[in-house]
């Protein structure tokens, strides 16, 4: 078989679950309550509401990591490849998450993105990226041709030419997620907080198929599951996949910030040109709905799946890391990137120039210490980054009665809703199929 679930008979399933005091009966579990797990759930039970939907989470409350720790930046579609799963949800995804927000009133600001190019070099990325958002029907978009547009935008700011992406707006993406649980909920959705999910089988009965087995002792007998694990997606998978070639890591991302007083009151979020080929968006200026700016990140890996500092360490997930060909291949293809990421986490000079390539004479002076962030990304053998989402439907892969999310990274976020008709179009299918 090509998945990691086992096939238990009857006796051994009554033997199993003997040990476990309290069981829970369902027909679908959404594993992870993070803004996409809560989206999908919500959305499930807006199209069955006659079914029993279990939202489960290892924390006391939903939301508690990368939903919770990022930006706020509601992306607009440019940076990604036509006709991947990153463009077509994260399109679709920012005019319903917009939509949602309207209807439930929650605060968010559209701001647009300015995304300078400063050389020859940088002017070919953006018109690029110019093609790849006309491809991918992002609405609005202009390009900047002279110094004085981009002061127009954004006070300050110095670059040759400029995308200006006015779609891009900001959110607290933890409120949407709590508005999100507040209509599951009213729905009769039932959420359960500080569970963790330990071990999965796949069981022969005739009405529930699988067996999920909890840290506290709890059983949860189930016919669909629907993984969302977001920075433990790696420990969720192992549990319903054979292992593969490719290796999850957490990086370690850390914001400064900065009053908007002291940055020109700068009112739109200012990016460089990225480089396409890793997921990272380069140091920017996010202005956020508290008149502060975030600026940054910094990323370098964690220490621990769940690292936010640098004294959270296991040594176990440190060894699996630098032992896997994946990262290797990283370091190899990337060094001097590296290197430069290094010498901006020791050095606040290098990381104060890089930001002045973008505002010059912003007060650099006043800069605090901002939030830190934990980021999910899947490494290739070859050390590239995987730069796509990756959703196993019902396969033989990751279990026949099983969604697993296996990598939802950026801009996942923002395609929420997009993501959760998707999987709930998937489920309807199986579910029409079996009755």
């Amino acid at each position: 078989m090509m998945f990691k679930i086992r096939i238990f008979n009857f006796f051994r399933l009554i033997s199993t679950s003997s040990s476990y005091h309290n069981r829970i009966h369902c027909d679908i579990a959404v594993i992870g309550a993070g803004i996409i797990g809560t989206s999908i759930a919500r959305q499930l039970k807006l199209q069955h509401n006659d079914l029993e939907i279990y939202l489960v989470d290892k924390e006391a409350s939903a939301g508690s990591h990368q939903t919770s720790h990022n930006s706020g930046v509601m992306h607009c579609g440019v940076y990604y490849h036509p006709r991947s799963l990153k463009a077509k949800f994260c399109v679709e995804g920012i005019g319903l998450l917009q939509k949602y927000c309207d209807e439930k009133n929650i605060r968010y600001e559209k701001r647009g993105k300015i995304i300078l190019a400063r050389n020859d070099n940088e002017n070919l990325i953006i018109d690029k990226l110019m093609e790849q958002g006309i491809e991918n029907n992002v609405s609005g978009l202009k390009m900047l041709e002279s110094a004085c547009e981009i002061r127009e935008k954004a006070s300050g700011c110095r670059g040759e030419r400029a995308l200006w992406c006015p779609k891009t707006a900001n959110v607290d993406f933890k409120e949407v997620t709590l508005n999100l649980l507040k209509d599951f909920c009213n729905l009769n959705g039932k959420f359960l907080t500080n569970t963790k999910i330990t071990k999965m089988n796949q069981i022969c009965d005739s009405k529930y198929q699988l067996n999920i087995f909890t840290e506290d002792n709890t059983e949860i007998l189930t016919q669909y599951a629907v993984l969302c694990g977001g920075l433990q997606t790696g420990v969720l998978t192992r549990l319903v996949e054979e292992s593969s070639h490719q290796q999850f890591i957490s990086f370690k991302v850390d914001y400064e910030k900065i009053k908007s007083k002291y940055c020109n009151n700068l009112e739109t979020n200012v990016y460089p040109v990225p480089d396409l080929e890793n997921p990272f968006l380069g140091a920017h200026f996010s202005p956020q709905n508290n008149d502060d700016i975030l600026l940054g990140p910094l990323a370098l890996p964690a220490l621990k799946i769940e690292g936010y500092s640098n004294e959270e360490i296991n040594i176990n997930y440190i060894k699996q890391i630098i032992m896997s060909c994946g990262f290797r291949n990283l370091i190899r293809r990337n060094f001097s990137v590296c290197l430069r990421e290094v010498s901006k986490a020791v050095c606040k000079e290098t990381r104060i120039k890089e930001l002045q390539k973008l505002l010059p004479n912003f007060s650099y002076q006043y800069i605090e210490k901002g939030p830190t962030a934990v980021q999910c990304q899947l490494l290739n053998e070859d050390g590239t980054f995987t730069n796509d989402f990756i959703i196993n439907v019902f396969n033989d892969n990751s279990g026949r009665n099983v969604i697993n999310l296996k990598f939802t990274p950026s801009p996942a976020a923002t395609s929420c809703l997009a993501i959760a008709n998707y999987v709930a179009k998937e489920f309807n299918k199986k579910f029409t199929e079996n009755n």
